[in-house]
């Protein structure tokens, strides 16, 4: 399934992406089209099937931060953080289940995407190119072109 969200400056592209993800993370549809949480104690890894591009490095910063910090919120291991996420009731509503319930996916969630950060994927769209041009080179997309050129001054 691809997503794509077209939209201006400031109109909320990044709380909207992030809202995705997090839902894709926490649970799953079922047979009958309807989204459910993940089972407590699972060890969710949705984050291994997501790519979310970016046009910019410090959005796909932004957005990364913004995934963690709200997967935290939810969990209830933000510290010092008093307000409750603005994704708690939405999420509450699509998945049908209670707020107690969504903290204990999201804190499974959350543990899952640090312990296997490293396949956590949010890149711009040029570097995706990049890495395909440079880990998937046929004849039908293109050839590697990474050179290496050493000076030495002399």
């Amino acid at each position: 399934m691809i997503d794509i969200y077209k939209a201006s400056a400031g109109s909320g592209k990044t709380f909207t992406l992030a809202r995705e993800y997090i839902k894709f993370i926490l649970g799953h549809k079922n047979e009958q089209g309807l989204y459910e949480l993940n089972r407590p104690g699972s060890t969710p890894s949705g984050h291994r099937n997501v790519l979310a591009m970016t046009f910019t490095n410090k959005a796909t910063e932004e957005m990364k931060s913004r995934i963690i910090h709200e997967l935290a919120v939810l969990a209830g291991c933000e510290r010092d953080w008093e307000r409750k996420s603005p994704y708690e009731d939405e999420l509450c509503r699509v998945f049908r289940c209670t707020s107690e319930a969504l903290g204990v996916a999201a804190k499974d969630a959350l543990r899952s995407l640090l312990y296997d950060f490293s396949r956590f994927s949010i890149s711009t769209i040029d570097s995706f190119f990049r890495w395909c041009c440079a880990h998937l080179p046929t004849r039908q997309m293109c050839q590697p072109i990474m050179l290496l050129s050493l000076t030495t001054g002399r």
